[in-house]
């Protein structure tokens, strides 16, 4: 009965105690950082993760599925099977080359035998006249239909209603096939595109054993169904029949931006969470200060230790519940206000995403709150009686290592628990312990050795290094949370910046938005005329032959291929047209192509004869080639060697043609290529292309409008998205700032007070505190730059397989920035101090 007494009393005390301190405002700084810190952490995961998610989905459309497994013999009835009763979509085709023939024409077409379902993802495209506009499918195909694209309508001279010749069986062609959601982004691999029903398949006698053929098996459905399935059937997958592709694994130009992008949000995010997190822990910290007095008063009236945690643990409990449920609340109406401001411009409806961000932005305010607060609290409670006579004396010392170890375990948990990556939280731990370690002991010999230029300096700044030298230790801590904050903030901004950038750059206005393949060589001058003459003109056309590399230095590579096709973690690989385990794509070209950059070597010269080669960067690191090496080619049964004379890095993003390997002019001499070209075709022009294209019957046309439309979507999105979060870090990073600067306001109360009573005027103060808080965010914002190159370089090579650049600008802008903003942040927060009479100073220290 007596313990449930003395629990009421202390419930009752501690309710008065922070209704007081709600009254005086004093909890405004724990509870605001609690608030935003998970306002902030709430509508990050939650704007971040609903858009990850409907990018996802719409990225998808470019597999037509969420996940495609694809066979080079009959997917076993069983997988399917298993598939539905996972309760997955499912959607099958067969995909192979056969030749189409009407009346005396015939044509060599890429056929697609497709289920009713198909496709998953995606819509079917659709035009009325070859080469026209394209229109989304109303219908799906029928058993005896056949859809054809437009070069093979305009080579095979058919009319709706004409009945379609493959294999054994005739098919009726009902529409033109403008686009699949599945397309080939590869225009070497292109070739007419026709679709036919499933169930017209065996009729058509084409599938026999010994025959090139592709079975894919397509999947939707919700992510954990997907996910189970996934682990059920992976290990039952043969390496060299199968393969699996889903938005984490595929090759897909447009799937690898989307992931760069949530890689952005990802970091982005935990960048966040330290922001707010150290926010929390600086409040938190000053909160315990405050109350030193009032413990060694109730411990001299006779008050127990457990008597003062039961105080002090209720009014934590109570203020985690009121920021967490006030910090809740801002950050849904905050992202649910984003959302319906840019509803215009985000992926059709986002998906619902789970409990995730409510359980991580409750547990971001309760970590932070109490492992934050452990360490202050054990100080707050070891507080002894004689501190009431003498106020240097405090609790918990020579535990200094226990706020490090408390402070730091939240801090990595709470980046564990947000990306579940341990291994990238781990590496920003370390680097960001290092990081601050270093910051630690600059800051405080900067600080130190300020005192000979404060002599010299006039009263004003006097004043502000005299500030800097007697709160060292406190200053130290500041400059390490304002630098942080600032590298953290840039971080943002330049991998924004980049990402941005690149994806402009990736596809800008009047990028080629067709390409023409298999020109013959003797008709090339008369292709580009023609053109001309409807005001088309060629941005690229090359020589292409096909040719296999045979040895490196007259050493065989077959072994070598083996290999490399083993090896899965170049990004470069992913973006090959081709691997090297077949016959590459070889050209001959005078000058680099555009988005082409060498990289080691020269290119040669127009009157050089002796047959020379250039490769791309990635093959030369694969495969260990270097200037010099002799490669040798086989071309159609005709072998030659070429010397490596230059190494080329390339943009495989630039939706245009490009090369592993470049061979000077004269080795194509004795050669009859064909020819690739890619061109830019204006809306209103489309409708000639039909007439253009009769007069070139060999050579085929391949539409990537829709695609580069479908890719500037997804990426104008993700760029919303990343805008939206930057914003967010940036409040966060004030948050820091501003919570650093109250922590110190007792201490300048007192100050102020003995300064005013000396004599000193209201400018003289207000300067000095500029000047102080301006010296701090000028080496805050120097240590910013130095340490924000290091991190970016790091994160550019390491996380992004982005080229790491060096961000000149930011040395600049960093101390800039750091003086201005820290000078009038500080300036602003104080300026109350400043303002008010003696008397009222007198009064709010009591």
């Amino acid at each position: 009965m007596l313990a449930i007494n003395q629990v009421v009393a202390s419930s009752s005390f501690a309710f008065k105690l922070l209704f007081r301190e709600f009254k005086r405002g004093e909890l405004s700084i724990i509870l605001f950082a609690m608030v935003l810190a998970v306002s902030a952490v709430f509508s990050l995961a939650l704007f971040s993760e609903k858009l990850q998610a409907g990018l996802q989905q719409q990225s998808s459309n470019f597999l037509a599925a969420d996940s495609v497994l694809t066979s080079s013999r009959n997917i076993s009835e069983d997988w399917i099977s298993q598939a539905k009763a996972t309760e997955l979509n499912t959607a099958t085709q067969v995909r192979f080359s056969s030749m189409l023939f009407f009346q005396d024409e015939m044509q060599l077409a890429s056929i697609r035998a497709i289920d009713q379902a198909y496709p998953l993802r995606g819509e079917l495209l659709v035009t009325q006249v070859p080469w026209g506009k394209s229109e989304v499918a109303e219908t799906r195909i029928q058993p005896g239909e056949i859809w054809l694209n437009s070069k093979l309508v305009t080579n095979l001279k058919l009319e709706k209603g004409d009945l379609v010749e493959i294999g054994d069986i005739q098919l009726k062609y009902t529409e033109i096939l403008s686009s699949v959601p599945d397309a080939n982004l590869n225009p070497f691999n292109s070739n007419s595109l026709a679709l036919i029903h499933k169930a017209d398949l065996a009729a058509t006698n084409l599938v026999q054993p010994g025959g090139r053929f592709q079975f894919l098996l397509g999947l939707a459905g919700d992510k954990l169904k997907l996910s189970e399935y996934e682990d059920w059937l992976l290990p039952k997958l043969n390496r060299d029949v199968h393969k699996w592709t889903s938005l984490e694994s595929g090759d897909n130009r447009i799937l690898r931006n989307v992931r760069r992008a949530e890689k952005y949000f990802l970091l982005a995010s935990l960048l966040g969470i330290i922001l707010a997190s150290v926010a929390i822990a600086v409040a938190a910290s000053r909160y315990c200060q405050r109350h030193f007095d009032l413990v060694a008063i109730l411990k001299t009236l006779g008050a127990s230790k457990a008597q003062i945690q039961s105080v002090f643990i209720i009014q934590l409990a109570w203020l985690a519940l009121v920021g967490i449920g006030i910090g809740l609340l801002i950050g849904y109406l905050g992202q649910q206000l984003v959302l319906g401001l840019l509803a215009d411009y985000l992926p059709g409806e986002l998906p619902n995403v789970g409990y995730r961000p409510w359980w991580l932005a409750i547990s971001t305010g309760l970590l932070s709150l109490l492992l934050f607060s452990v360490y202050p609290l054990i100080k707050l409670f070891d507080i002894p009686p004689l501190r009431v006579l003498r106020r240097q004396l405090t609790g918990g010392d020579n535990k200094d290592w226990l706020n490090w170890i408390f402070s730091g375990s939240a801090i990595f948990v709470l980046m564990w628990l947000y990306s579940g990556n341990l291994k990238l939280s781990l590496a920003l731990f370390v680097s960001a312990g290092a990081v601050t370690l270093v910051l630690l002991i600059l800051s405080r010999s900067i600080i130190w050795s300020g005192r000979v230029a404060g002599a010299q300096a006039g009263s004003a700044l006097k004043l502000a290094i005299a500030g800097l030298y007697r709160r060292a230790q406190a200053n130290s801590v500041q400059l390490i949370s304002f630098t942080i904050a600032l590298q953290l903030l840039m971080i943002v901004l330049v991998l924004k910046n980049d990402l941005l950038t690149q994806w402009q750059d990736q596809i800008p206005e009047g990028t080629p938005n067709y390409f023409a393949v298999n020109i013959p060589n003797h008709q090339v001058d008369n292709f580009s005329q023609a053109f001309a003459q409807q005001g088309i003109s060629l941005t690229d056309t090359y020589p292409v032959t096909r040719g296999r590399l045979i040895a490196v230095n007259d050493i065989p590579v077959r072994d070598q291929v083996s290999k490399e096709k083993k090896k899965k973690d170049s990004e470069v690989e992913q973006s090959a047209p081709r691997s090297f385990g077949r016959e590459l794509n070889l050209t001959a070209y005078p000058s680099v192509p555009i988005d082409n950059e060498v990289v080691a070597g020269s290119w040669w010269q127009a009157e050089e004869t002796k047959p020379q080669v250039s490769i791309e960067s990635g093959v030369a690191e694969r495969m260990e080639l270097k200037l010099g090496d002799k490669l040798s080619f086989n071309i159609a049964g005709w072998e030659f060697s070429a010397e490596v004379t230059s190494i080329r890095s390339v943009k495989w993003e630039n939706m245009k043609p490009n090369f592993f390997m470049i061979f000077n002019p004269p080795v194509f001499e004795s050669l009859s290529p064909s020819y690739i070209a890619s061109f830019y075709v204006d809306q209103n022009q489309k409708a000639e292309l039909s007439q253009l294209m009769n007069q070139f019957q060999t050579t085929s046309l391949i539409d990537i409008d829709a695609i580069i439309n479908q890719i500037r979507e997804i990426t104008s999105q993700a760029s919303l998205a990343v805008e939206f979060i930057l914003v967010l870090v940036v409040i966060a990073g004030g948050l820091v700032l501003i919570a650093q600067i109250q922590s110190s306001f007792h201490e300048r109360k007192q100050e102020l007070v003995i300064l005013r009573t000396l004599g000193a005027s209201s400018k003289v103060l207000r300067l000095s505190v500029a000047y102080e808080f301006i010296c701090l965010g000028l080496i805050a914002g120097l240590f910013a730059a130095l340490s924000n190159e290091i991190a970016l370089y790091i994160i550019q090579t390491q996380v992004f397989n982005m080229q790491a650049s060096f961000h000149w600008q930011y040395w600049l802008l960093g101390p800039v920035v750091g003086a201005t903003v820290v000078g009038s942040l500080g300036l602003l927060t104080c300026w109350r101090l400043l303002t008010i009479n003696t008397q009222a100073l007198l009064r709010s220290l009591a």
